[in-house]
């Protein structure tokens, strides 16, 4: 026997169109909630992986220069100069490459996931390393050429993230940070990662490594 009830749309088991409303409105709302954390996750992650990638660099120089008298490798600045291999080809069998595949390193170990650019440098070596005595810009004729002749090898920057197209990073003619062109120094929220000539790497912003004003120049073998 009929009750005389009329059947509703919701008595169909679906969902209005108020309810799907709701329901759309809900999972935005989660994804704007969940997408910063996951995008902070991923910048992060690079930033980790970067620093590991770095540490690789800092001990495979330090296995060149045992190999090699105790000296820094050279950058594009000065190797030819001297006949030798910049540091790029020159750390290669140091990092499992072949030296005649080195170029392969600017996607893997020498390219930061965070740099857009691609096959390019995204690392440079302190130029300070190479300099000699005519090119010192402090006004005392010393050179840095060997690692055991770095004063304070734990607060002496050895590479840095780089925002150039060369190998290299030439502090040596900056006045103050604004100068730091070459430099990727906000590569990763504001802070970059640099390895140290002791081997060590820290994600520092620029205004740590380098501010005259302040007396901060970890670029410099003699620093302030």
């Amino acid at each position: 026997m009929s009750s005389g009830r009329r059947a509703s749309p919701g008595d169909a088991g679906g969902f209005t169109l108020i309810e799907l409303l709701v329901v759309i409105a809900i999972i935005a709302l989660l994804a704007g909630l969940l997408l910063p954390s996951l995008g902070r996750g991923k910048a992060l992650a690079r930033a980790v992986s970067c620093a590991g990638q770095m540490r690789q660099l800092g001990l495979a120089t330090a296995l060149y220069a045992d190999d090699h008298g105790d000296e820094f490798p050279r950058s594009q600045h000065s190797a030819f100069t001297h006949g030798q291999r910049p540091w790029g080809p020159a750390l290669a069998p140091y990092l499992g490459a072949a030296s005649d595949t080195w170029t392969n390193l600017l996607e893997t170990l020498y390219h930061c996931a965070a740099d857009r650019r691609r096959r390019t440098w995204s690392y440079g070596l302190n130029v300070y390393f190479e300099l000699g005595p005519e090119d010192d810009y402090r006004g005392k004729p010393q050179t840095w050429r060997r690692t055991t002749a770095v004063p304070r090898p734990s607060t002496t920057l050895l590479f840095a993230e780089n925002a150039s197209t060369a190998d290299h990073i030439m502090p040596n003619f900056w006045s103050g940070p604004e100068e730091a062109v070459d430099l990727a120094a906000d590569r990763h929220g504001g802070r970059a990662n640099y390895v140290f000539v002791d081997g060590h790497v820290e994600a520092r912003p620029l205004r740590a490594v380098y501010d005259p004003s302040r007396g901060v120049d970890l670029w410099h073998p003699l620093q302030p």
